[in-house]
């Protein structure tokens, strides 16, 4: 009897618990982005405001790229892995470089609804493409 006792606490703890864990906001499906011949795919994508996102970036080409999204994470948590190369400043999350077949993903939560372009600002790199949110 005082083992059932002793469980019982630990049995309505694991109840709140799981309730609060199954209420917290699951990511969604990771959005790939692709550079390839001097032009991202999609040239558009939609992401929700509010809910956790992973950008994927892969580099198809033979040639160094980076992705610059304008505004969309300035003072937001984003983090990078991968083959690239993260700057960041006083903002917060600059550009990313990513090598020849490279790949980046970004982790992060929109905060702000509006269309917000991305660029790669590399010099002869005329690619921009657009990033939604809702």
């Amino acid at each position: 009897m005082r083992r059932l006792r002793a469980l019982v606490p630990f049995v309505l703890l694991s109840g709140l618990l799981g309730s609060f864990i199954a209420g917290a906001a699951a990511p969604s499906a990771p959005v790939e982005i692709v550079a390839s011949k001097r032009a991202f795919t999609p040239e558009t994508l939609t992401l929700p405001q509010g809910e956790p996102a992973t950008l994927v970036i892969r580099n198809d080409d033979e040639d160094l790229h980076s992705f610059v999204p304008l505004l969309l994470l300035q003072r937001t948590n984003v983090q990078v892995s991968g083959t690239g190369a993260p700057e960041f400043n006083e903002t917060g999350f600059v550009r990313v470089l990513i090598p020849p077949h490279g790949r980046v993903e970004l982790r992060f939560t929109p905060k702000t609804a509006g269309t917000f372009h991305y660029i790669c600002d590399l010099p002869g790199h005329s690619m921009r493409a657009q990033i939604v949110v809702k």
